[in-house]
């Protein structure tokens, strides 16, 4: 049990890791299609503003960015030389930029002020970029274009405050950039920059209040997470300061203990907008604010973010009530199935032990070699061998125990001029020994002999005393020797009789239906495999279903939380199950078996073990080759009665079991490789891989060498799906969204409108 759920562990680990490679390449290529993916991204992108009492915003950007390789137009490497952001600077939102400063964090380096722009292709190599540019950062006027930049001396040029909607109101646009060395790609690039955003915040009689917006609509460049904090005035605490997040994107916000604003936004496409809504409570007397409003603005602010939340859930909450949906039926529904897979899993392993208190068994188990096979599969599954050849095998060895065939080695020229049903082992072993040539042929192929017995007449349980499987084979090797036109023939000669023979496989099909009929009267074992194999189909389907839909409506992750374990737990379930279990008459017989095996493998270890133990052996070879375990037990009585491998002894002793061709053969070649039973056995001659292309290829081989971002998105979307709640129309929030619940995709336009690029 405890190997077959390991392998199952493993199997399913590797089909959820090939399976998980497919569903990342289709949510990239969904992803690319879409035409979020671009060759300059933003890994990571966190910021640290502090709002001042004079107005002003103080940003610091930490930047994690990734550089694709990208082509010029003539298919040639395009270098990276340039890094920029814009700002649109506005007289009644943000009058001037000042206080620049960058850091390329990965190296260590802190850049240089550069007068102007230089665009990289005016500059005729990548060296002398490096060695005069690269290292600088520039701020400029590039309100014409990129083309037509101008100087921009901070305060110098900086616009005059007005109000907002004043016809004196101007604009322009400012460029901040940083050269660094040619780079054909990074898998991360870390920069600090930071610079301070003058006269954003307007005052009213009653609260200081802006909006700023770090990056805007016109933004081209994705940005895997964007955090940040947002910092008042000393003095100002969450009971005086407010705050809203307008953002599409899932996002989180939460107040510090400090008052602080802290929000966080996942998978930013390009075009995605952010924008922070803050007030804190202050007069005129109490800030330097250039722009004033006058009246009181605190509840007229606080109704107008309440009204576009409402608005904003409202739109939203159809559909997340729809997506919450789907998402509780999936993992509801993979749960029932994974449940039922796991209980499958478990209870099939368990009845498919044997839990008796047999240990071990000296006689036969009562049940033919075929069944035995088939019933040692259940409670112990092989490694290597099929079922089908442990049937064969021990089904032919009990012929030859029976007397209906005999096996001798070598082909069956060999023993041309001799009666064969009446030849005796010994003397044909000494004929063998007195000729070197005969000894070699006899390691490479068997002779099968159709006694007489079987020849005259049906043979059937009355006269030879053979079960159902062993009269099916014996048949069919009846039949094989008409087809050769002997009754005794080798397996050479038998691979050219049945080569052709396209209806064989009919024949050897009696044999199989024979070991059907045989074990399905036992009555010993049950299929229950197909529960877990269900489960765990529905199961898997249910997990891959998830990870691929989601993936299309943008939840990728939410795919891969939802999706990935369910779909891991049906293939283990798949995997891990029994095919059969036990019935009560099968523990009994299973007993019986199972003793059996363990007393032949401790043979040696027995010290009570008489003249009757010999004279089982015979049979006890028959069912270890059931039990595909041939070589352990041959072992076991060799150091159990070392006489076996005495070659006189066995003419004296054995020259009339099934075991003395296993030890006499030895005698031919001292390093043991050949023997009766090896893979030149009935391998040799592929018994059933003669029936018209059957892929069964039984052997003595068993016999050895005698014989053969995504919780973001669940948690945003349960908030969505919640009902609205209504507020007193005097206090909509006590400190806006950042008291819980996400940001909402409020109005965008705040101060700087930020845009990034590279060169």
């Amino acid at each position: 049990m405890r190997k077959r759920l390991i392998r199952a562990t493993i199997i399913s680990v590797v089909i959820t890791l090939m399976v998980s490679g497919m569903f990342i390449v289709f949510a990239f290529g969904t992803t690319m299609a879409a035409g979020v993916v671009s060759d300059l991204s933003y890994r990571t992108l966190d910021y640290d503003a502090t709002f001042t009492t004079e107005g002003d915003l103080k940003v610091t950007q930490h930047i994690d960015m990734k550089l694709l390789k990208r082509k010029d137009d003539n298919g040639d490497t395009k270098p990276w030389k340039q890094l920029y952001q814009q700002y649109t600077l506005r007289s009644d939102n943000l009058t001037d930029i000042s206080d620049i400063y960058v850091r390329n964090v990965t190296d260590g380096t802190t850049y240089q002020e550069q007068s102007e722009l230089t665009m990289p292709n005016e500059v005729p190599s990548d060296d002398a970029w490096n060695s005069d540019y690269a290292g600088h950062w520039y701020i400029a006027d590039v309100t014409a274009g990129e083309n037509n930049a101008h100087p921009y001396t901070p305060g110098e040029d900086a616009l005059t405050v007005t109000t907002p909607g004043s016809a004196d109101a101007t604009q322009k646009t400012v460029e901040i950039g940083w050269n660094i060395p040619a780079t054909e790609s990074a898998d991360s690039l870390k920069f600090d920059v930071s610079f301070t955003l003058h006269d954003v915040a307007t005052q009213w009689d009653d609260i200081a209040s802006l909006q700023w917006e770090p990056f805007g609509k016109s933004n081209p460049v994705p940005i895997g997470t964007v955090s940040g904090t947002v910092y008042f005035p000393d003095g100002i605490t969450s009971d005086t300061s407010w705050g809203w997040l307008h953002t599409e994107r899932t996002s989180e916000t939460r107040r510090a203990a400090d008052g602080s604003l802290k929000f966080k936004a996942y998978n930013v496409h390009s075009g995605d907008y952010l924008d922070v809504v803050a007030a804190f409570k202050a007069t005129p007397n109490d800030t330097g604010i250039a722009r004033h409003l006058s009246g009181d603005h605190l509840d007229a602010l606080k109704q107008s973010e309440y009204q576009q939340e409402q608005q904003w859930r409202d739109k939203q909450r159809t559909m997340a009530r729809v997506r919450l949906g789907i998402w509780i039926a999936t993992v509801v529904l993979g749960l029932i199935f994974c449940a039922w897979g796991i209980v499958a899993v478990i209870r099939s392993n368990r009845n498919s032990k044997y839990r008796g208190p047999i240990e071990y068994w000296r006689d036969q188990p009562g049940i033919s070699p075929a069944s035995a096979a088939r019933l040692i599969e259940v409670v112990e599954p092989p490694k290597h061998s099929r079922p089908m050849n442990r049937e064969l095998t021990a089904t032919m060895l009990s012929l030859a125990v029976k007397k209906a065939i005999a096996i001798y080695p070598g082909p069956s020229d060999m023993y041309r001029g001799i009666d064969m049903s009446k030849a005796t082992p010994a003397g044909l072993s000494h004929m063998i020994d007195a000729d070197a040539g005969k000894r070699r042929a006899a390691r490479i192929t068997r002779t099968v002999v159709i006694l007489p017995e079987s020849i005259d007449g049906v043979p059937n349980v009355g006269q030879l005393g053979l079960s159902e499987s062993e009269n099916a084979l014996l048949n069919l090797m009846i039949v094989i020797s008409k087809r050769v036109g002997s009754p005794v023939f080798d397996f050479g000669q038998m691979k050219r009789a049945c080569k052709d023979w396209e209806d064989g496989y009919l024949e050897l099909d009696k044999f199989t239906g024979a070991c059907d009929i045989e074990y399905a009267r036992l009555n010993a074992s049950r299929s229950r495999g197909w529960q877990a194999i269900v489960a765990g189909i529905f199961a898997g389907l249910i997990g891959f279903g998830s990870m691929m839909s989601n993936a299309i409506l943008g939840y990728a992750m939410v795919g891969v939380i939802i999706g990935m374990p369910i779909f891991f737990v049906g293939m283990f379930s798949i995997a891990g199950s029994a095919a059969k279990e036990l019935t009560a008459q099968g523990q009994e017989i299973a007993g019986k078996c199972l003793g059996l095996k363990h007393y032949m493998q401790d043979f040696s270890s027995f010290t009570d073990r008489g003249t009757a133990d010999l004279a089982m052996w015979d049979w006890y070879m028959v069912y270890a080759a059931a039990f595909g375990i041939s070589d352990r037990v041959a072992a076991e009585l060799a150091k159990a009665y070392p006489q076996v491998t005495d070659p006189r002894w066995l003419d004296d002793n054995a020259s009339d079991s099934t075991l003395y061709w296993s030890y006499r053969s030895h005698s031919w070649d001292d390093d043991a490789r050949y023997g009766y039973g090896t893979q030149a056995g009935i391998q040799g001659g592929g018994l059933a891989g003669q029936f018209g292309g059957s892929s069964y290829v039984p052997s003595f081989s068993d016999l050895g060498s005698q014989l053969s971002s995504g919780f973001a998105d669940i948690t945003s979307t349960i908030d969505a799906a919640a009902p609205s709640s209504s507020s007193s129309s005097g206090d909509f929030s006590s400190s806006g969204s950042f008291s819980g619940g996400g940001g909402f995709g409020g109005s965008s336009g705040g101060s700087g409108g930020g845009s990034f690029g590279g060169r």
